[in-house]
């Protein structure tokens, strides 16, 4: 038995009690006052995480004010890169049990587990801590992911505190620095094989399903052998989806398409690379074949030895996606990355790697050699494993270009010019299409109503926005989840995967407002 359900903490859903008294606006700006002095006092990114969870332990109704009117501040101490952090030393974290822990080699039934549980609840984050971010195998720290996304889930999603839960999977780890580690509180004995482990997660998403039958289920961090084989088998069968496929493959999407034509380009007409061919690298690419029309462009997909073409040995998520044998530069000769560059001529460049430095400062500059305005995105999470930083690629090749990054970043100070690098960042997307599948009780999520979610985002017109934002500023991402949530819900509605087929516009506006969870301090207090 692991230290984890000794510890008894396998069905806290971590819901605070709250009081009914009101709470004064003057009470209120000294609430936030204190939060605020907190996170300064804190030195480091995971002071910072630690500060805001034991608000939101406390208090959860002033942790979601906060983050609300906060949000630009507080995103990357919620979630990356500090979330990443919290995951590496997340059994020697102090704060109070939130989640559900599944453990394959306690022998309890999942089922009793899961019924056990007397919340209702709307949206459940699924993970096994196998792969967290570019971090690799965590284990049962993949818990601060599930967490961490639920908590953006009612921060811009709008989704209840108490109507989510965070699930993390435990089936042993290969990570040999948690084998040695007396501290972690996970499974210690290797990950079980492929055959148990598409067995437990058969008893998990039965168990989830026949308790929550309604509820939208979100996978997330599973490694890239495990993470499209569950999509592909798990699609249609319940409400669920994979955010690192699919959610970032809609925020990528949309972000290429308003960069190119920020750009001047024509998107049919751009030639794009997404280097790394694994979950998230082919969820992008798919995308991209299905949305842009291509006339004149192409997408590529550029993995460890080159761009895949259709006779190399493939994944079966790769093989609709590689490129036709009679296009490399000679036969049988893998075309790597900077001879890819070279002989293609990328409009477009996208990193889903994990490899730090990977777009080194030749292959910017023979990127930039060749087309006017290029569009570098170096994806990976967190910081660390990022393929290029914007200040390189401003000190090599100077702001003629846009550049757009998976980790927040500071503003890129340019010849004068203060150039703020929008964020890629998934909480664009899965909050919106988690409460659009939700308000209309859709029975699968498909692809084209993600094709939707793209289109929403790609389409949002912000205000705010300085003349080098790509993506609308990050204070609209309330806004942003509910017109991506109209759209998802209209998309289902006309594909017949829901009951509710005879909602007009104005009652399904209405309906996702009403949805809409706010903290509504006034009447709570700390």
């Amino acid at each position: 038995m692991s230290q984890i359900n000794e510890l008894d903490i396998h069905s806290d859903a971590g819901i605070s009690p709250l009081s009914s008294v009101g709470m004064s606006q003057q009470n209120l700006h000294k609430k936030t006052a204190q939060i605020r002095f907190s996170l300064d006092l804190a030195n480091n990114n995971l002071s910072k995480y630690l500060t805001l969870r034991h608000v939101q332990d406390q208090n959860e109704r002033l942790f979601y004010h906060y983050i609300r009117e906060n949000i630009r501040d507080s995103l990357p101490y919620i979630y990356t890169p500090s979330v990443g952090d919290a995951c590496q030393n997340y059994s020697y974290l102090n704060f109070s049990p939130r989640g559900l822990y599944l453990t394959y080699r306690d022998g309890q039934s999942v089922a009793e587990q899961v019924q056990a549980i007397d919340q209702e609840i709307d949206i459940i984050v699924v993970t096994d801590g196998s792969r967290v971010l570019g971090l690799g195998d965590l284990g049962i720290g993949g818990m601060g992911i599930s967490i961490g996304k639920l908590s953006l889930y009612t921060a811009v999603g709008g989704i209840p505190p108490e109507r989510t839960l965070p699930v993390c999977i435990d089936v042993g780890t290969n990570n040999p620095s948690l084998k040695s580690d007396d501290q972690y509180l996970g499974d210690k004995q290797d990950r079980v094989n492929d055959e148990a482990f598409y067995r437990y997660l058969d008893e998990v998403m039965t168990a989830l399903a026949e308790r929550w039958p309604n509820a939208i289920i979100q996978f997330e961090d599973f490694s890239n052998n495990h993470a499209y084989p569950l999509l592909k088998k798990y699609q249609h069968q319940y409400r669920c989806f994979n955010d690192d496929i699919q959610g970032t493959a809609t925020v990528a999407v949309a972000s290429i398409k308003r960069a190119l034509l920020k750009a001047k380009k024509a998107p049919s007409d751009a030639r794009i690379f997404v280097v790394g061919g694994g979950s998230a690298g082919c969820g992008i690419a798919d995308l991209i074949q299905r949305s842009f029309g291509f006339d004149n462009g192409a997408v590529y997909i550029v993995d460890r030895d080159g761009v895949l073409f259709d006779d190399d040995t493939l994944s079966d998520m790769q093989v609709p996606l590689a490129r036709p044998a009679g296009e490399r530069k000679s036969a049988r000769a893998p075309l790597p990355l900077l001879d890819a560059v070279e002989h293609i001529k990328p409009d477009v460049i996208v990193g889903v790697t994990g490899v730090t430095g990977l777009f080194n400062e030749q292959v910017i500059r023979t990127m930039a050699s060749h087309t006017e305005m290029p569009v570098i995105m170096p994806l990976s999470n967190p910081v660390s494993a990022c393929e290029v930083t914007p200040q390189q690629v401003f000190d090599w090749i100077g702001d003629n270009a846009i550049v757009m990054t998976g980790s927040p970043f500071a503003p890129v100070e340019f010849a004068g010019r203060s150039h703020i690098i929008s964020q890629c960042n998934n909480v664009y997307v899965f909050p919106g299409i988690g409460l659009g599948a939700h308000v209309v009780n859709a029975s699968t999520i498909t692809d084209t109503m993600l094709q939707k979610a793209m289109d929403a985002l790609a389409n949002f017109e912000c205000s705010r926005n300085s003349d080098y934002e790509v993506l609308p500023a990050i204070e609209s991402t309330l806004d942003i989840s509910k017109a991506i949530a109209h759209a998802v819900a209209i998309q289902a509605m006309e594909e017949g995967v829901t009951n509710e087929q005879d909602l007009c516009l104005e009652t399904l506006s209405l309906r996702i407002e009403q949805a809409f969870w706010n903290p509504n301090l006034e009447t709570f207090h700390a």
